[in-house]
């Protein structure tokens, strides 16, 4: 199991330490439960979870200090609990999520040191030999600190006018579902960004699409973050593409899939801001002759798996289902790792039950399922023709063209393996060869022209993720 959901219902009494044992774990989300007692430390054995997110409960006690060792760890929502106590020394949780918690203390904004909490405020309170004169001060200082809390008073009323003065200027019709303020720091991290960025100035430009432009900003409070703008002719369809991609990425929390911070949107300027993904999109690494030398065989297995894990969760765990609708190499990025994140959800569509999910022809020329062409609807089947042809162009190095049209309609044995791989790589041993015959075959089977033909994505990441692997396609 590599997601558990059980967010939104009405299991009671403690979080069982059992779930510590599924140890493939990535995603773990009991939010919104009357779940009560003690975090149980037994969840540090689960050394592969990336998202974490136990809000509104009634969680009470300690964070347990193991937590400390989940390195993996960089989503976590603890918000609205009754924890106490030190903050575990680890970036995810100096990043996390923790308001509505009164007795947590640490090195987070919001949260005093645990040597500052209030049991300790009262200590000192007079000094021996000065009594006297601390006793003819208290009212002087009484007064002073009247007038100074009835100042602030004062101030806090305005500042809160004034947003929001700036909230309902920003803000836009709701027909137009456009929101003015980041899910991150509010107002503060639109001017942070501008300011970074120095009024989004080329210099900071990594990339270009057809909707907006990427750059890359430091931001003090998330280091290294990535502003997609939208250009600024913002017409209909750079509107639609926006909302898209928010409502898509807004409840998504997957490992590959990559993470939305935050979102802003008003007559200046309509941005989106995401984690910063260290290598690039894949296509710039397989087009460049160093770079793609990089991504061995084991390497690029590794990536075929975490798009087809990333689509299973779209198509299989959302409720509505996501579907990607432009899967292709330049919209999937590497990490540090090499590590596969889906990215770009301009086009996405959710499916709804009572529609017929019909839209108009789009997507990446040469991805695109050919039944779009004459039916227009759009469903799970588009991203699974796409993704067969992403992994065969992992593994041969470039997309294969009308080599594709070959494999959809003839069997695999009737194509040599040698006009299938990278020539830039070394010839693959034994046991690779075999993982990859087996890879080629699943994506050659979505690619057939009938869409109930097609394998789904539940089916093919439970094939590839099989430990050891089965190469025989049922």
């Amino acid at each position: 199991m590599f997601l558990l959901n059980l967010s939104n219902n009405k299991f009671g009494q403690k979080i069982p330490k059992e779930i510590g044992r599924i140890t493939h774990l990535s995603v773990l989300d009991l939010s919104h439960k009357p779940l009560g007692g003690e975090i149980p430390p037994q969840l540090a054995s689960l050394k592969v979870l990336a998202s974490l997110t136990l809000s509104h409960n009634s969680l009470s006690g300690h964070i347990p200090e193991e937590f400390e060792s989940l390195t993996v760890l960089g989503d976590v929502v603890l918000s609205y609990n009754e924890l106490e106590g030190p903050i575990p020394k680890n970036k995810a949780f100096m990043n996390a999520s923790l308001e509505g918690n009164k007795g947590l203390c640490g090195n987070v904004t919001g949260f005093l040191p645990c040597e500052m909490s209030s049991s300790m405020v009262k200590k000192h309170s007079m000094v021996k030999g000065h009594k006297l004169i601390l006793i003819t001060v208290l009212p002087i200082l009484g007064a002073l600190l009247f007038l100074c809390a009835f100042a602030g008073a004062l101030f806090l009323r305005d500042q809160r006018k004034r947003v929001r003065d700036v909230e309902r200027r920003d803000s836009i019709d709701k027909e137009d579902g456009l929101l003015s303020i980041s899910t991150l720091h509010g107002n503060s991290l639109y001017w942070d960004i501008l300011k970074a960025t120095e009024e989004f100035d080329a210099t900071f430009c990594i990339g270009q699409g057809g909707f907006g432009s990427v750059y890359k900003v430091n931001l003090p409070s998330l280091g290294n973050i990535a502003v997609k703008r939208l250009h600024s002719s913002f017409e209909i369809k750079h509107r639609k593409s926006f909302m898209n991609e928010v409502r898509a990425l807004t409840g998504i929390k997957h490992r590959n899939i990559v993470r939305l911070y935050g979102f802003c949107s008003n007559a200046q300027h309509s941005f989106l801001v995401y984690e910063y993904v260290e290598r690039g999109s894949l296509y710039s690494i397989l087009s460049n002759e160093v770079e793609s030398n990089k991504l061995d065989w084991l390497k690029r297995v590794n990536i075929i798996k975490g798009v087809a894990y990333a689509l299973s969760y779209m198509h299989h765990d959302c409720s509505p289902p996501i579907v990607h609708r432009d899967i292709s190499s330049s919209n999937v990025l590497l990490d540090s790792e090499f590590e596969a994140c889906v990215s770009d959800f301009g086009i996405a569509k959710v499916l709804k039950p009572d529609s017929s999910n019909c839209t108009a022809l789009a997507g990446t020329y040469g991805y695109v399922a050919p039944e779009l062409a004459y039916t227009m609807k759009v469903t799970e089947m588009c991203d699974v023709y796409s993704f067969g042809v992403l992994a065969l162009e992992i593994i041969k190095g470039k997309h294969l063209g009308e080599y594709l049209t070959l494999l959809a309609n003839s069997s695999t044995r009737d194509v040599q393996l040698s006009d299938l791989l990278d020539e830039r790589l070394p010839h693959p041993e034994d046991e690779v060869k075999e993982l990859l015959v087996f890879i080629i075959k699943l994506a050659s089977s979505c690619l057939l022209e009938n869409p109930k033909s097609r394998p789904t994505m539940h089916f093919i990441s439970h094939m590839l993720s099989m430990d050891p692997p089965i190469y025989q396609i049922p």
